[in-house]
């Protein structure tokens, strides 16, 4: 992988020999000479220890700075570095009014258990898809990614992201194609696949086949259009189209069957791996998408749309070993939006889940406005009050794995730059950082 964040160097820089004037009737001054040595010298990382060795001639006397302030006065010191950056380490050695120093520069690195990268959508208008890397452990974020390793732009919106095997999957949109880079080097060295590949939704991989779910043209005037895509990960080429009528969006695989959330129907579609028959399970809303659980049974949105609209909005559970629909939990206003409407925590004790609402401003003008519920898996219910809410333009949300602090992306406009707003668990925003347009979901590869 291409770490962007994180170097190791080591400089030295000698200074002056300073010598306090004497009367000629001073007894000649001792030749001070600072030095130390320091290990480990190389690939030093955040939270190591680093043993400084005093290696000073004629010196009785000794200070230790780091960043020019004083940490200590022994002759042999360790420091133990909670930070990345870079630390000045000066040593003066002193016998009576003779001095000297010497100065070591230590850049410590901070290496991420995990590489974090935020899709920003584009725009309608023209404005394709970007990568935002992202680094929250140290506060960086770098926009343009894509471009910066590929020397080229992305030709389509991204829908979705997936991270299958080492290599990061993009639905794209406009033009249709699924296309791939390298996960550890973000890299694409082929041509996206556009063979059969018609609005593609979403995906999910099993051994050696990704699936694809296509909506396969204007579903919304016919429902029969859409289909899910077989692609081959060894030749990269669709291999079947397995015909599903309903607008097939989010996918999971549990016990050995695909579960796809029908956007255009009150039904979950399940198909038997082994022989791509086709049952339903009814749903009292259209879906979208799914939460997996440690049982292998599946959360899934249920949806009010312009074309089906239902008052039973919220999540379902579906038991995957019975293949029933167990119970729902209302919701008003669940996100129709991208794909991060949903996000588990680190160990699925709650889904954070986007929902929204129409807010009269000041000026008596309405403003759709959205908030973040809690759903406690424990409990089997939604916390009383919003994670977060009112937020002009939220547009996904997700869970930063290496720090556990939920992420909420915002686009205000539709044609300038986002933000990704992080809060602690607790609720209490931590920081903000500038994204491409129309940030909504974030991909992780530890």
């Amino acid at each position: 992988m291409k770490k962007r964040f994180g170097f190791l160097a080591i400089t030295m820089v000698a200074s002056a020999l300073a010598f306090v004037s004497c009367d000629k009737d001073d007894e000649k001054l001792p030749e001070v000479k600072a030095c130390f040595e320091f290990t480990p010298a190389t690939d030093i990382e955040k939270g190591d220890t680093v043993s400084f060795s005093n290696c000073s001639s004629e010196a009785e006397k000794y200070t230790w700075k780091s960043n020019n302030e004083i940490v200590a006065n022994d002759e042999h010191i360790s420091i133990v570095f909670e930070d990345e950056g870079e630390y000045i380490i000066t040593l003066i050695a002193e016998n009576g009014n003779a001095v000297d120093s010497v100065t070591q520069s230590v850049l410590v690195s901070y290496e991420p258990e995990t590489m974090s990268y935020i899709i920003n959508y584009g725009s309608y208008s023209g404005d394709k898809s970007t990568i935002t890397l992202f680094n929250e452990a140290v506060n960086e974020v770098e926009n343009g990614y894509y471009n910066s390793v590929n020397n080229t732009d992305m030709v389509s919106n991204v829908q979705y992201a997936y991270e299958y095997n080492g290599t990061f999957f993009f639905m794209g949109n406009n033009a249709d194609q699924v296309f791939y880079v390298d996960a550890q080097t973000f890299e694409q060295t082929k041509n996206g696949i556009t063979t059969d590949i018609v609005k593609p939704r979403y995906c999910v991989g099993n051994e050696n086949t990704l699936y694809v779910s296509c909506w396969g043209g204007d579903i919304w005037t016919d429902i029969s259009f859409s289909y899910i895509a077989k692609v081959d990960l060894i030749t990269n080429e669709v291999t079947a189209k397995i015909a599903l009528p309903g607008g097939p969006e989010g996918l999971e695989i549990a016990n050995g069957k695909l579960y796809a959330a029908l956007n255009y129907m009150d039904s979950v579609a399940v198909i038997d791996l082994a022989n791509n028959v086709i049952s339903y399970i009814a749903t009292p809303a259209v879906s979208s998408y799914f939460v997996k659980d440690e049982s292998e049974n599946l959360y899934v949105s249920l949806l009010s749309t312009y074309g089906n609209p239902s008052d039973k909005t919220g999540l379902g559970y579906i038991n995957t070993s019975s293949d029933t629909f167990e119970a729902s939990y209302d919701l008003a206003g669940i996100s129709t939006g991208y794909v991060n409407i949903l996000a588990p925590n680190n160990d699925l004790s709650k889904i954070y889940t986007l929902a929204s609402s129409w807010v009269e401003e000041a000026d008596g003008t309405w403003v759709q406005k959205g908030s973040v519920a809690v759903f406690d898996v424990a409990s089997k219910a939604f916390e009383t009050a919003m994670f977060v809410e009112g937020v002009a333009g939220i547009n996904g949300v997700a869970v930063d794995k290496t720090t556990g602090n939920i992420l909420v992306m915002v686009a205000e406009s539709a044609t300038a730059n986002g933000k990704v707003m992080s809060y602690k668990a607790d609720g209490t925003l931590n920081k903000e950082y500038e994204t491409g347009i129309a940030p909504f979901m974030m991909l992780t590869v530890e």
